[in-house]
């Protein structure tokens, strides 16, 4: 069966859910619907990815866990600095070095590998999201007629059986990869 990749790209991290908050209810329906994941692109090149593709519901957000070691003494150093200052300061440098402690955590992350991943970054530029859809031609083409007008860039790719077989073993053998909640 002939699938082919669509990536529809926009400007901002939630430009790809405004748009699909504009055209869902005329779309209701629409098989296309129950296929697509929306894709942020954040400013330090993370990609997080929420939906259904290739056939499994993704919930990637590789900005890591915001409650690991980093963040920890993050807050704690910023606390202990901060109580020098009255409960004021203990309370704004825990929040402070909290955030920085996860923010250095994050950039410890390993980079997302795989063609999709490869995709995303290829076509999709940071600070921007988009809408991915792996699906039938006709489907992509009602996902297209849908977004007619919106402000998103189409980039669409027919995929031949390879690349197919080759994309959905990488989705399907991810450890983040799992049947649709």
């Amino acid at each position: 069966m002939a699938m082919d990749l669509a990536i529809l790209t926009f400007d901002h991290t939630d430009g790809a859910e405004r748009a699909l908050g504009k055209v869902r209810d005329a779309a209701a329906g629409a098989a296309w619907l129950e296929e697509f994941a929306l894709v942020e692109r954040r400013h330090n090149g993370r990609i997080v990815i929420r939906g259904t593709f290739a056939g499994h519901y993704l919930d990637v957000d590789q900005s890591g866990d915001p409650m690991g070691r980093d963040t920890r003494i993050g807050a704690l150093t910023g606390a202990v600095v901060g109580a020098a200052f009255g409960w004021f300061g203990f309370a704004a440098g825990l929040i402070a070095g909290g955030a920085v402690g996860g923010l250095l955590q994050a950039e410890h992350l390993p980079e997302l590998r795989g063609e999709l991943f490869e995709e995303i970054r290829a076509d999709v530029p940071e600070h921007a999201s988009a809408i991915i859809l792996l699906a039938a031609p006709g489907h992509v083409d009602a996902m297209t007629a849908a977004f007619e007008g919106s402000g998103g860039r189409l980039i669409r790719r027919s995929l031949s059986d390879a690349m197919l077989t080759s994309l959905e073993a990488v989705v399907a053998e991810a450890p983040f990869a799992a049947g649709h909640p």
